[in-house]
């Protein structure tokens, strides 16, 4: 009996005793291979939720003394890329150059994941993201992030992330501090642009995608960098074009530009030849009313249009147009242009999705059902805008180079010498066809613009869409 217990005895030893050699050297294991790899761990994030890949992280100095540059690389060689991106003083641009990294590295790895695990047949991709920097007037510097992508090592796609900063505060730049807050001066960029979009690309653009890209609206226009010498818009490869057409960069030089300008960013070079200067034969402006249709005071507009020969574009409201269908028909049957301002006028960026989408596509049905005719227009009330609202909508987004700020006055005097102080040729004048005092001082408009040989035309023919 005792034998028995003892034999029983030494077998539950062996057996613990076996159990803690194993698992010591599976410990021993982990900590070599956590130890080996001080880099990046592969593991797969609860929050970013794609496999993160092991890479070499190597920092080093630039040119800029206060910008120094993180190289990065991955160690998988199935799923290869190599970055290089800045790390400047300021917390803010920091997130920005980050955060884009992140979202690349996590599209680029989710992506040929994707497509691996479909096609059930191992491809190779390839992520390069390299970085370029300006400095201008020892002031602002300029962050050109080039990322060139492919998820077969066949066919490349390759796109563009800008920044922008003052030096001293890391404030952040865009278009519209570049432009000096100018609508105006927008228009005027926007058109000189398009026309040396369409010599860079030749029969290769897409007019419906050049069209949309380059209406006056500040996010059209932010991504940049300002050189010692030019101002250069960057356009990602099939934005504007044929994908095999390549991206755009269109350089203009600072002094084309100075008239525009910001003070802090204009040339100590002058010169003749600016982007102000008119192209066109005869001035045009494109007059606007928002709002409508008022079964007054849009008819008393349309009278007066009609008296001096010009010609407007109504921006509707889809209860408007429910409520006054006779008023529609008569605006189009009178040759002006009829757009979308949606059906009862909300802040499209304090929307949801499904709010944003019904608020332009039943207003889109509400207009055909009037007339048989879909707008090809969009203005989004009070302005209000930005890149997410935009992808929602399949018409160009059109907002103004002129406020008469007839919304607010409610004076016919007043409209007259607003327009006389910002008038210029290509102006998009905006204007309300639900105030009476706009209807009363529209007359003196027309006779003034008139007497300075200005064309009403509508907003399609001042951007050249159709």
């Amino acid at each position: 009996m005792r034998q028995r217990k003892s034999k029983r005895r030494a077998w539950i030893d062996l057996i613990l005793i076996g159990s803690i050699i194993a698992l010591t050297t599976i410990i021993v294991i982990t900590i070599s291979i956590t130890g080996q790899f001080k880099f990046q761990k592969p593991t797969v994030s609860a929050t970013t939720k794609y496999p993160e890949i092991p890479s070499l992280i190597d920092e080093t100095d630039s040119k800029f003394p206060e910008i120094r540059i993180v190289s990065e690389s991955s160690m998988n060689s199935l799923i290869p890329y190599s970055i290089d991106y800045p790390k400047t003083p300021f917390d803010l641009v920091n997130e920005q150059i980050t955060k884009y990294i992140k979202d690349s590295k996590r599209d680029y790895i989710t992506s040929l994941n994707e497509k691996n695990h479909v096609n059930k047949v191992k491809t190779i991709g390839d992520l390069d993201i390299s970085t370029e920097i300006h400095l201008f007037n020892n002031q602002f510097y300029s962050i050109v992030l080039k990322k060139r992508l492919s998820l077969n090592r066949v066919s490349y796609k390759e796109t563009y992330k800008t920044i922008v900063f003052n030096k001293e505060t890391g404030e952040l730049i865009d278009s519209s501090t570049l432009l000096n807050k100018d609508i105006g001066h927008l228009g005027l960029l926007a058109e000189f642009i398009q026309a040396e979009l369409k010599e860079y690309y030749g029969k290769e653009i897409i007019d419906e995608k050049l069209v949309q890209t380059t209406v006056p609206n500040w996010n059209n226009f932010n991504r940049f960098a300002i050189t010692s010498e030019s101002v250069i818009f960057y356009f990602n490869q099939g934005e504007l074009a044929e994908e095999h057409a390549g991206p755009a960069t269109i350089n203009i030089p600072i002094y084309y530009l100075n008239p525009i300008l910001a003070s802090a960013f204009q040339s100590e070079v002058k010169s003749n030849v600016t982007i102000v200067t008119p192209k066109t034969d005869r001035k045009k402006v494109a007059l606007t009313f928002d709002d409508g249709p008022h079964p007054q005071v849009t008819m008393q507009i349309l009278n007066t249009l009609e008296k001096y020969g010009a010609k407007a574009t109504f921006f509707m409201l889809g209860k408007q147009v429910e409520n006054h269908k006779n008023i529609v028909h008569e605006v189009l049957n009178r040759g002006h242009e009829i757009g979308n301002h949606t059906y009862n006028h909300p802040v499209l960026t304090k929307q949801s999705t499904s709010q944003v989408s019904w608020q332009v596509d039943y207003t889109s049905q509400v207009i055909y059902d009037v007339i048989g005719e879909y707008p090809t227009l969009f203005r989004p009330p009070y302005g209000a805008t930005n890149s997410y609202v935009e992808s929602l909508i399949d018409v160009p987004v059109i907002l103004w180079t002129i406020d008469t700020y007839d919304w607010k006055y409610r004076d016919s005097n007043k409209l007259l010498p607003i327009i006389k102080a910002n008038l210029h040729d290509g102006a998009i004048i905006l204007m309300h066809d639900i105030h009476q005092s706009t209807a009363d001082g529209l007359e003196s408009v027309l006779a003034y613009l008139q007497q300075e040989g200005y064309e009403c035309v509508t907003v399609s023919e001042i951007l050249n869409i159709h």
